[in-house]
């Protein structure tokens, strides 16, 4: 089944429209449509869809997603960004030591230079 169909489907049984999820979800309706009869909406759209029609993301494939409550998904969803909040963290904290460790180095660099400019020998 058709992403686009499987949303009218939902939004059929809420009694709204494909307009109101698209002014929930802050797009335009033409680029919303589209996003779904191609089946090329982003990850993050997809999940915001899903919190806005109140399902499982699940619901959008074909696939057995039964068993879990609102709040049991959206646990799920919180803990992923949660984590993916970490990992932008620690990458900036890499990113952070790499230019300390590169300003380190061009330090050493010019203590050497100007230690061979004196004259400085090992023996």
């Amino acid at each position: 089944m058709y992403l686009k169909e499987t949303v009218d489907k939902l939004l059929k049984k809420q009694n709204r429209s494909l307009s109101w999820l698209a002014a929930e979800m802050n797009k335009s309706f033409d680029g919303l449509k589209l996003s779904l009869v191609k089946g090329s909406i982003k990850y993050k759209d997809l999940i915001l869809m899903a919190i806005k029609l109140e399902v499982h993301p699940g619901e959008f494939f074909e696939s057995d997603h039964t068993g879990y409550s609102p709040e049991e998904w959206r646990s799920v969803l919180e803990e992923g960004e949660a984590q993916y909040s970490n990992i932008k963290k620690e990458l900036f904290s890499c990113k952070e030591l790499t230019e300390a460790l590169k300003d380190q180095l061009k330090d050493k660099e010019r203590i050497i230079e100007l230690l061979h400019k004196s004259g400085y020998s090992e023996e």
